[in-house]
């Protein structure tokens, strides 16, 4: 494992892109996580790295992960199982497709409807 002792993290596009893509101005994201709109322009700008309790509200929020946010920078492939796919989805019975399928859109319809009760 190389790791470096200088390394200029820089998540502002990313949080840029969350917020855009859950249709968030700076203002609202300020009023629900706590902070100033200023605060969350400089988050994304990367004039300052944040704190990790602003930037877990911005992850939740957001529905991000943090290693989503920080994945230029960490080393993931011996964090992440290999066994995480979809493979067998194609030799399921039609029975068991459809649990998988109906559990799908039941899980999108109670992020969406939490995405809602944010807003």
């Amino acid at each position: 494992m190389r790791l470096c002792k200088n390394t200029n993290i820089k998540i502002g596009s990313k949080l840029q892109k969350a917020r855009i893509s859950n249709g968030y101005t700076q203002e609202q994201v300020s009023e629900l996580v706590g902070c100033s709109s200023r605060y969350i322009g400089q988050l994304e700008t990367n004039t300052t790295l944040g704190s990790i309790s602003i930037i877990i509200n911005l992850c939740n929020l957001y529905n991000i992960s943090l290693n989503e946010l920080f994945s230029d920078f960490l080393n993931l492939e011996n964090d992440l199982p290999s066994t995480n796919s979809f493979c067998g989805y194609i030799n399921l019975s039609e029975e068991y497709k459809s649990i998988v399928d109906n559990t799908i859109v039941y899980l999108n319809q109670l992020q969406n409807e939490k995405k809602e009760g944010i807003k």
